[in-house]
């Protein structure tokens, strides 16, 4: 390895790392517990014309689409005599943003006066205003379900802090104290990137770094190029489905056609649904990362960085006026759903070139429950989480249980945290759902279950999830997942409801979410004694599950 070649690799895990300290920033600086508990943001740095570098291991749907925030802003604004002290900020989801609670903060980073990159970050805002406290499940359009940012170049100290850009924004969200306080901690993490960089550049030099940029960027395309390479060419289509439309009956079907020739993949999604009038349009930049994280999962090379260097080698082809590239206007407050059955589409395509490499399906959605309440005053509370499921078994391995999706990788947020500063709700129980896994060779993850009481009238349940009617599917013998529910035990009623619904809840009122687990891979009559005997001990099936599933049981 020649000296070049070793500064490089060094000044590349320098770059990886500010990113990481700045994600570290971001999550111990916020307010809100959806960003310091649950970690529902991401840090990136870009170069200087937009291309994302390094990111930091956070939310892949975040920054895998980060570069068409900047790109979609580069195309808006001015950016040529781009200063210390202005920062891009938007969260437009027809311009590259994700959906409108994301905040999207691009910085500068500038050495003696030229432009070396950009520090980036999103968070999820528990708030962003729009028609109701939560999730309003009728908005028709985008602007019902907040206030939308496009592309604005701003001067930090002039427009923030208590300027005309913060006191508009914050006039109109729910939650403003909680609302500043993680925008001034996306500040802070933008701030550590921006100071880091420059010292690097102090250290080895403006010129050196970029070279380094560059470098970074042409390593990843590299390595794309060789995991390609171990796919065999041809041609294979899979399929994914949303459970319904808000109100509607009909499955959401996205359909793929994955092609592998001369060391390139082409992904036409040509045939999937049409957009629709409700928040499960996933918007284009949702899309994408969703897509690029599915591949790059199930790919020989696990650990190719990510960065917009493998983009080069990927033609992504996402019909316009689809659930996946909606026309501007259109609602995408639960985006994710469709994208995770972009992915499952991706995933059902390419296990039938790579088999031994794509687990089966996990639960694979995003789960937002919100519970909201108007005080005395016009003080509104929001207890908001992210909650994912079980993963889906692979060659070799079970499952995980309770994590978020791969899309997601939010964290569990502990009860207490929750019940410390929610005083309108208590726990009652957080718990593995035995039983959720779905049967194989190698068996599903666990899905898992809260029960939350309410203690005080005046609250509103509103939430969205997905796989309530179509399970999680297995592979190559597999059985399926278990399925999500929500149910709210009302003294001696019992209420149940679909993947989204708007309840007024009562004080007293138990809500029960259940989310489902993964899917199993390989026929379950392959599974060794000995692994049923641990699940049996470990409480992860029951005797009857192995019973009925698992012909090897001795129960």
């Amino acid at each position: 390895m020649s000296s070049d070649q070793i500064t490089f690799a060094i000044l590349t895990n320098a770059i990886r790392a500010i990113a990481d300290e700045m994600g570290a920033i971001l999550v111990r600086s916020a307010f809100s517990t959806i960003v310091r508990e649950a970690r529902d943001c991401s840090t990136a740095l870009l170069d200087a014309e937009g291309n994302v570098v390094v990111q930091a291991e956070m939310i892949p749907i975040h920054n895998g689409g980060l570069s068409q925030a900047f790109q979609a802003a580069a195309r808006q604004l001015d950016l040529s005599c781009i200063g210390e002290g202005q920062a891009i900020l938007l969260n437009d989801p027809y311009a590259g943003g994700q959906h409108l609670n994301d905040l999207i903060l691009f910085q500068p980073i500038l050495s003696d006066g030229e432009l070396l990159g950009w520090a980036g970050n999103t968070a999820h805002h528990l708030d962003i205003g729009g028609g109701g406290a939560g999730i309003n499940i009728d908005a028709g359009e985008l602007i019902s379900e907040g206030i939308v940012i496009p592309p604005l170049l701003i001067d930090v100290e002039r427009d923030l802090f208590d300027g005309p850009v913060d006191r508009m924004l914050f006039a109109n969200i729910r939650t403003a104290e909680l609302g500043r306080g993680d925008l001034y901690a996306q500040l802070a993490a933008n701030r550590i990137g921006m100071s880091r960089m420059r010292e690097l550049a102090v250290r080895y030099g403006a010129t050196l770094l970029r070279q380094a940029m560059r470098e970074t960027l042409s390593y990843s395309e590299r390595r794309m190029q060789a995991a390609l390479d171990t796919i065999p060419d041809g041609s294979w289509e899979g399929s994914g489905q949303v459970d319904s439309d808000v109100r509607g009956g009909e499955p959401l079907v996205v359909k793929v056609k994955v092609t592998v020739a001369s060391g390139r993949m082409t992904l036409d999604f040509a045939g999937t649904c049409p957009q629709v009038n409700s928040m499960f349009n996933s918007s284009r930049s949702s899309s994408l990362a969703a897509i690029v994280s599915a591949v790059r999962s199930v790919l020989a090379d696990k650990d190719i960085p990510a960065n917009d260097g493998l983009m080069n080698l990927l033609d992504i082809r996402l019909p316009q006026g689809s659930i996946l590239n909606p026309d501007p206007g259109k609602p995408v407050r639960a985006r994710i759903e469709a994208s995770y059955r972009a992915a499952d589409a991706v995933y059902a395509a390419l296990a039938q070139a790579i088999p031994e490499r794509v687990p089966s399906d996990g639960f694979n959605s995003t789960t937002g429950l919100y519970l909201t309440q108007t005080t005395t005053g016009g003080r509104v509370r929001i207890y908001g989480d992210v909650l994912g499921g079980g993963y889906g078994a692979g060659v070799n391995y079970d499952g995980a249980h309770a994590l978020a999706g791969i899309l997601s990788s939010s964290r569990n947020t502990p009860i207490e945290a929750i019940e410390q500063i929610h005083p309108h709700i208590r726990m009652r129980h957080y718990k593995l759902v035995q039983d959720s896994s779905g049967a194989g060779q190698w068996r599903g993850g666990l899905g898992f279950s809260r029960a939350i009481e309410v203690l005080e009238d005046g609250v509103t349940l509103s939430f969205y999830s997905d796989h309530f009617r179509f399970a999680p599917r297995g592979r190559n013998g597999g059985m399926e997942g278990g399925m999500g529910s929500l149910k709210v035990h009302r003294g001696n009623e019992l209420l149940e409801f679909p993947a989204t619904a708007v309840v007024p809840l009562k004080k007293g009122d138990v809500v029960e979410l259940s989310v489902g687990g993964g899917a199993g891979w390989g026929d379950p009559s392959a599974r060794r004694p000995e692994a049923i005997e641990d699940d049996l001990a470990d409480g992860i099936i029951s005797s009857e599950f192995a019973r009925r599933h698992y012909p090897n049981s001795t129960r």
